[in-house]
């Protein structure tokens, strides 16, 4: 049996959370004596054939579907596995394997199939359930709840050209209730989009894997098959849990709690900050190595160190390599993992796990369906700085609560359990050919 695994990004170009399982699946499978080959999109403006880990990876221009079908074409497998629905690997690519005859496999890592906010929080702060309808999608992004129902889904038959030209041109309008108007005549036709797309994923597809209940469920009740849906969650490549004592000696003061994740508002760092300055005197450090200051995080940067520059329990170091991520996090006492949005994941928790670090996270998504509330770690509501501040100066001035949690955290799934159950996977799909 031959896989072909594509993506839009793939190492050594970067390493996200999708990069990271991918490569493990893709190693952890040959293990088991199944080879892939990697089609990978990248900004460039040529193709190439690379190895990465002794894998053969294509490399092709994002913008370059021709050169991607060119080599589908030559590499024809019997399974086709892709993990993003992005420009240079979406529904096109997905489609073009279908028409080939491969049977397709989609594992899907991100909420934003089912929400063109992007983070599965309806108004941007309380959770969703993922149910994609026209009038609700659009007043989450911003249409006037006044909007009837019959009005939101008579604009989303609009014309895609048409809705954005007159989106674009009044949103140049002085006025805001003009501007206001460009989101209402734009929005519906967008919500409607993103259902199409949906809608083809799943038709495109022989099966779906999902990485956490929270997406299995918002797929079902989107009408996907649970005959389709496989839910696989996410696994780690397990190491010795470094030597520790089981006393209270091993808990230091003042505790320290680390942060590893995007400068993004929506991963919480700056919950973090804010919610110490309400503890002035709490025993805490806070050791943050945050990644991506790019467009989308550096504002939220700059205003976390303006606050540490006051703060000498604030520590913001740089970026780890992966190969040191799990000393590192061996070294807090615990792991903060504040996001904002519901995670498909994430994979840090589960990394935490493995070395014997407690986490305190958000009570959203992934994050509360990994970690049990004062058992083996410790849940807060996402946005509530005052709350954060209260469970953190708690397990700060009573060491043998996080003791406790240390002690009851269970053994963590692994990569090559993963790895398996694709393999079983691919395997039925075989069965069925």
């Amino acid at each position: 049996m031959n896989v072909i695994q594509a993506s839009a990004w793939f190492p050594p170009d970067s390493f996200g959370g999708v990069e990271v399982y991918l490569e493990g699946l893709i190693q952890d499978l040959q293990a088991l004596g199944l080879h892939s080959k990697v089609a990978a999109a990248r900004s460039r403006d040529k193709t190439s054939i690379e190895s990465y880990h002794d894998t053969e990876v294509y490399r092709y221009p994002t913008e370059d579907f021709k050169a991607f079908q060119t080599w589908l074409v030559s590499n024809q497998s019997e399974i086709y596995h892709q993990h993003t629905l992005r420009p240079g690997c979406g529904i096109p690519h997905l489609c073009y394997a279908k028409q080939l005859g491969m049977k397709t496999v989609m594992t899907v890592h991100m909420p934003d199939l089912a929400c063109l906010r992007g983070t599965m929080m309806q108004g941007g702060h309380s959770a969703c359930d993922g149910k994609i309808d026209i009038a609700r999608c659009s007043t989450c992004l911003g249409v006037s709840k006044r909007v009837p129902t019959w009005v939101a889904e008579g604009l989303s038959a609009l014309p895609s050209p048409i809705a954005l030209r007159v989106r674009d041109r009044l949103r140049q309008h002085p006025d805001l209730r003009f501007r206001q108007l460009g989101t209402t005549i734009a929005t519906p036709m967008q919500v409607r989009a993103q259902r199409q797309q949906f809608d083809q994923l799943v038709e495109l597809s022989d099966r779906i894997v999902v990485v956490c209940q929270w997406l299995y469920d918002a797929f079902v009740l989107n009408g996907v098959p649970e005959s389709q849906l496989v839910l696989s969650r996410h696994g780690v490549a397990i190491e010795n849990r470094p030597d520790s004592s089981d006393n209270l000696a091993s808990i230091l003061r003042p505790i320290r709690i680390g942060f590893l994740g995007r400068w993004q508002e929506t991963k919480g760092v700056q919950i973090l900050v804010e919610a110490l300055q309400l503890i002035p005197n709490a025993p805490v450090e806070l050791i943050i190595h945050a990644t991506h200051a790019d467009s989308h995080g550096a504002a939220n940067r700059d205003r976390v160190h303006a606050i540490a520059q006051q703060d000498a329990r604030i520590q913001i170091k740089p970026p780890l390599a992966r190969t040191d991520i799990s000393h590192a996090i061996a070294g807090f006492d615990l792991l903060a993992v504040p996001s904002q949005w519901l995670e498909t994941g994430p994979l840090v928790v589960l990394e935490a796990f493995a070395v014997g670090t407690p986490v305190i996270g958000s009570n959203l998504g992934g994050i509360a369906e990994l970690v049990s509330h004062d058992v083996d770690g410790w849940l807060v509501p996402a946005t509530d700085c005052t709350a954060w501040a209260g469970a953190i100066a708690n397990l700060a001035e009573h060491p043998e609560m996080i003791l406790q949690l240390k002690q009851n955290i269970p053994p963590v799934k692994t990569r090559q359990a993963v790895a398996q159950e694709m393999l079983q996977l691919y395997q039925s799909l075989m069965r069925e050919h």
